[in-house]
């Protein structure tokens, strides 16, 4: 890839802010709403959230006004956006803001007073989890206080979940995003590379997780934690660190899994790949070809038309022909909180009937677990969905690396 001189983003377009703009108006007259209120989230700023909460904060608004940290309120007949930060300077969309006066709620209480919206139908992004975004927030992402001052001060207005006609605006990709994600994925790639060169038995994984990390955003990556697992097989779950211990030094035969992000025009790209330090077990290897076949299957299968429910089936019982288990592990890449959502925990059963369309983009990581239960495997990457099938966003090859 190329060196961090040679980087060069210019930013998303203003075509691309109005195709942006036009689908969230579109969804929201659908829905018959007057407006659409972004209002303020949980501080995704505040370094000490958890991953999940960052995931549902700044998404939204970056989505809209590529701002970090911002509420907003976009008419559906065509006004452009009254938009409120707390930011010194905006940017080549949104050149300028109202600046938060007294309080974030009091202020957005006063631009809808503006826009007209004292009796309106007014729908409010992420106050509920969604099938497109907020998939796991269940108890939705808006910051409490600042939205009941809102409520208190438009008595008359009537305020009800809109998290669908921005979580619907996201979920197909333009051409500009999926440019992002392509350069983030091959990022993410070169992280993984760099874990490969680096890891062996007795490197401290601080150090290692570090150069993975320096290796990221030299290459353009804003910075997002990764998710590192490390461990001896056969212990249960391995280990999750997004900051590893000080002292932990990788020893012979340990099992890595990783989900290595990196971040490029806002938006989080994701590959993974397993690295064993020692010869892979014969025991193992079938495992290793099931995720691999179903990897593939998943691929030939992502086409648009198509709902979730046939996809679903077709890989949480891949396994039993073979005498294994094998599970679904897939969700949008993006903004960072993009869906649908299917993992282990979240099989996905609120979006079965969900269907595909041409420019989603899919982390497919899917799941197979060894014969005797004391195995298992997760590999593969970002991919987009065309007309011919699943595209790899960066091409790797699958499987478990070895390092002996």
């Amino acid at each position: 890839m190329e060196a961090p001189a040679d980087i060069h983003w210019t930013g998303y377009s203003l075509a691309e802010r109005d195709w942006r703009w036009q689908r969230v108006r579109a969804n929201a007259a659908k829905a018959g709403f007057d407006c659409v209120l972004v209002p303020l989230c949980v501080d995704g700023r505040n370094l000490h959230l958890s991953l999940e909460q960052h995931r549902g904060t700044r998404s939204d608004c970056r989505f809209l006004t590529c701002l970090d940290n911002a509420a907003v309120i976009l008419p559906t007949d065509g006004r452009a956006p009254i938009v409120i930060s707390d930011l010194e300077d905006g940017n080549g969309w949104i050149p300028e803001f109202r600046p938060v006066e007294g309080s974030w709620g009091a202020t957005m209480a006063q631009a809808l007073i503006d826009a007209g919206m004292e009796r309106a139908r007014i729908g409010v992004s992420g106050t509920q989890r969604g099938f497109y975004t907020h998939g796991r927030a269940f108890h939705g992402v808006v910051n409490h206080s600042s939205y009941a001052e809102v409520l208190r001060r438009l008595p008359n207005a009537k305020f009800e979940n809109g998290t669908e006609t921005i979580g619907y605006a996201r979920y197909v990709k333009s051409a500009e995003q999926i440019a992002c994600l392509r350069r983030g994925a091959a990022i993410a790639a070169a992280g993984i590379d760099k874990m490969i060169e680096l890891a062996r038995p007795g490197v401290d994984e601080g150090e290692l997780y570090t150069q993975v990390m320096h290796r990221m955003i030299s290459l353009g990556s804003e910075y997002y934690p990764m998710a590192f697992y490390s461990g001896a097989n056969g212990g249960g779950r391995l280990p999750r660190f997004e900051d590893p211990m000080e002292g932990r030094t990788l020893k012979p035969m340990y099992k890595i899994a990783n989900e290595v992000d990196a971040v490029f025009g806002g938006l989080i790209a994701q590959e993974q790949q397993p690295i064993l330090l020692g010869a892979i077990p014969e025991a193992w290897k079938p495992a290793i070809e099931l995720q691999k076949e179903m990897y593939y299957m998943g691929l030939e299968y992502l086409t648009p038309g198509r709902p979730f429910a046939e996809f679903m089936d077709l890989i949480n019982t891949f396994g039993e022909k073979r005498g294994m288990k094998s599970q679904l592990l897939m969700h949008g890449r993006g903004y960072g909180d993009d869906g649908p959502l299917f993992t282990p925990q979240n099989r996905g059963m609120r979006n079965r009937e969900v269907g595909l369309e041409a420019g989603n983009v899919f982390i497919l990581k899917p799941i197979a677990h060894s014969a005797d239960g004391t195995f298992d495997t997760s590999w593969g990457g970002c991919v987009l969905v065309t007309d011919k099938g699943g595209e790899p966003l960066v091409n790797r090859t699958p499987g478990m690396v070895e390092i002996t």
